[in-house]
């Protein structure tokens, strides 16, 4: 069986979204994506083929914290990375275990090998 290559990007700025939509989309993953967390709860529900969830920790609203809890609320065994250009690092005890962050700027080829390193580790 192959492995699913279906990432949810959540991301707020268009044009941050869209380089990673186009070069996520380049290394060979179908790239759903969505502003904030709301959008992508909605389309984690209705996608059951979304294997990852990408997602900028500052969201307006909820934030990527708060939106990988209530992602493992409708799949959990969801594989989560977090990406920030804020911050160096997760903040300590706000991530999910073992979820991985990605520190802007970061290239697409960096997210793409954590990305799939990510689906890989959930089996």
């Amino acid at each position: 069986m192959a492995l699913a290559r279906h990432v949810l990007l959540v991301e707020d700025d268009p044009l941050v979204r869209m380089t990673l939509v186009e070069g996520l989309s380049d290394s060979g993953f179908a790239v759903l994506e969505a502003e904030d967390a709301e959008m992508a709860l909605r389309m984690l529900a209705r996608h059951p083929e979304i294997a990852l969830l990408l997602t900028d920790i500052n969201l307006p609203g909820a934030d990527g914290f708060a939106l990988a809890r209530a992602a493992r609320v409708l799949r959990p065994d969801l594989p989560v990375v977090y990406a920030s250009g804020r911050f160096r690092q997760a903040e300590p005890g706000r991530g999910l275990a073992g979820a991985p962050f990605l520190a802007k700027p970061f290239s697409v080829a960096c997210a793409a090998a954590t990305i799939a390193g990510a689906m890989r580790a959930l089996g």
